[in-house]
């Protein structure tokens, strides 16, 4: 089925990068339209170009033209479906824009709206082991995980972001009062998931509990910190993993770092000159994995052993892992500061 709707995908030539940010996150298919003035195609924009664009550290506020492909992949009005199909195998794409006689917009096929596609994710594993120390006395009686933020506890919001993705097979990593976690959820069915537990009986660190699922998965598995807050679309994450063909896809959240003191420039001990107030960009651990298969046979058995070790091995292996930039919003409510300000967002968002 052709999406006619078609204005709600295009944008000005004149747009920023943040313009086709927030129209590509407000639309299902991850693709904006780039137009002229009497409404031409003149390029496309993927989530998946904005985000490796994010990766260079330049501006969002620069013009799309610094992000859009300028010779995309399109159709005509009278290809069949047969044919549009062939151009998705052939160039590896899942949008197609349809132009008319005159180069103008029409619709968009999407690869789902010619054939039924499996999602390449097939289940996900919510690590919800952990004690809270830091959020204490709260963390006295519940876990972690089941700290409420906007009425309903962290664990339970990031369950409906992964049943939003196509996602119905949940594992759940379980160690401090895990029966808190299973008398609240049961078997995931009041979300509409199934739901099963993996217990630690001891603390095998942020990855060291995949070695405990019953059986390997047979597609690229997702993995989230039972703590964390996002508004990302999963299927986002999903397909940059699948395009980019890597044995594993961290997600990453950018933290600015201002120097509040002017920096002294130094040649030995000459003095150059004095930068005021700057700023490093970093792009940091949001907690969040694309990991393929594979890579489970990596982790040892009965050790703690963290995710920071498996990208170690994967990096010195040569196996490539790649970086997924996060600009949706995102907080970890590891401490005490960063929860009451998730709570204030989003009782800022419901006022």
């Amino acid at each position: 089925m052709k999406d006619r709707d078609i204005n709600r995908y295009c944008l000005a030539e004149s747009s920023t990068i943040q313009d086709c940010m927030e129209l590509i996150g407000k639309t299902k298919k991850g693709i904006a339209l780039i137009v002229d003035g009497d409404g031409r195609l003149i390029g496309t924009v993927t989530d998946g170009d904005i985000r490796r664009y994010v990766l260079t550290g330049r501006s969002i506020n620069n013009l799309v033209s610094n992000v859009m492909w300028t010779s995309p992949i399109t159709a005509s009005t009278e290809a069949s479906e047969k044919e549009i199909l062939e151009l998705i195998k052939k160039h590896f794409v899942r949008n197609i824009p349809i132009l008319d006689n005159n180069g103008l917009p029409c619709s968009i096929v999407h690869l789902t709206d010619i054939v039924s596609e499996g999602n390449s994710c097939q289940c996900a594993v919510i690590m919800a082991g952990g004690e809270g120390r830091r959020l204490r006395p709260i963390t006295e009686d519940i876990p972690k995980p089941m700290v409420k933020v906007g009425g309903e506890p962290v664990l339970e919001s990031i369950i409906n972001a992964v049943s939003r993705s196509g996602i119905s097979d949940i594992y759940i990593t379980l160690n401090y009062k895990a029966d808190i976690i299973k008398d609240y959820f049961k078997d995931g069915s009041k979300q509409g998931v199934k739901i099963k537990y993996i217990r630690e009986d001891k603390k095998l660190g942020t990855v060291g509990s995949l070695t405990l699922m019953p059986k390997i998965p047979t597609s690229p598995l997702l993995v989230i910190n039972g703590d964390v807050i996002t508004k990302i679309n999963f299927q986002r994450l999903i397909d940059f993993h699948i395009q980019h063909r890597c044995m594993m896809t961290v997600a990453a959240i950018q933290y600015m770092l201002k120097v509040p003191f002017g920096v002294l420039d130094l040649s030995g001990h000459y003095l150059l000159g004095i930068n005021e107030k700057l700023e490093q960009r970093f792009l940091c651990n949001a907690g969040i994995y694309m990991v393929e298969p594979d890579v489970l046979s990596l982790i040892p058995d009965g050790v703690r052993f963290d995710m920071t070790d498996l990208v170690t091995v994967l990096t010195r292996k040569g196996f490539p892992v790649t970086t997924f930039p996060v600009h949706e919003y995102w907080i970890d409510i590891g401490q005490m500061e960063d929860l009451k300000k998730a709570q204030k967002d989003f009782k800022d968002l419901n006022e």
